[in-house]
């Protein structure tokens, strides 16, 4: 059988099928996961390192607060961030859905 053969044969079985698979994770949800890691790393990274620095110099805790206060600072400007891109996405695919006038109604919970 030759090469051509085997083409054609794969081309009839799966004419009209796509042949790319979807994606299983869009690029929002990768990002909401690495927001966890932009999280931790500052916040255990910041005492540990202030940790062996005080060891290293003698200098009490000093070191290991400042550097926890850097980290929760980071932790927090990281997350504002990730908020404020979201809600910018979220607006920007509503004006999308509102130009083609696709009008989603929210269900409010809090009439019963």
């Amino acid at each position: 059988m030759t090469e051509q053969n085997r083409q054609g044969d794969e081309n009839e079985k799966t004419e009209g099928v796509p042949n790319r698979r979807h994606k299983l994770f869009s690029s929002r949800d990768l990002r909401a996961t690495t927001i966890g890691w932009e999280i931790a790393i500052p916040i255990v990274g910041g005492p540990f390192f202030g940790f062996i620095v005080d060891r290293r110099f003698d200098t009490g805790v000093r070191w290991t607060f400042i550097l926890l206060g850097i980290g929760l600072v980071s932790a927090i400007v990281s997350v504002v961030k990730y908020i404020r891109y979201e809600s910018y996405l979220i607006n920007k695919e509503k004006k999308e859905e509102e130009s083609k006038g696709i009008r989603r109604e929210w269900r409010n919970y809090d009439d019963n």
